[in-house]
């Protein structure tokens, strides 16, 4: 979801509030997107021990999907010449 919010309809706004949500660091940084490869397999399984075993943040990650998938689904601003971006 990550990848195709910023691929699709990332603006310095969006990514400001995105940077600015403390899963920024503990999940995108962290494993979010992971390298296809043992890293990968690495970063996946960090992230599954974090979301297991760390309180709160299996609530804080949801809570961030959720704010992504809003993000996506939202219409886009109109562009100067009245078209949508």
């Amino acid at each position: 979801m990550l990848m195709k919010l910023l691929m699709e309809r990332a603006d310095a706004e969006m990514l400001t509030v995105l940077m600015s949500d403390v899963m920024w660091d503990q999940w995108v940084r962290a494993g979010g997107i992971a390298p296809v490869n043992r890293l990968g397999e690495a970063a996946v399984t960090l992230s599954t021990v974090q979301y297991l075993l760390v309180p709160g943040w299996a609530e804080d990650l949801h809570r961030y999907q959720a704010s992504m998938d809003r993000m996506l689904t939202a219409p886009t601003a109109p562009t100067p010449d009245s078209r949508p971006a």
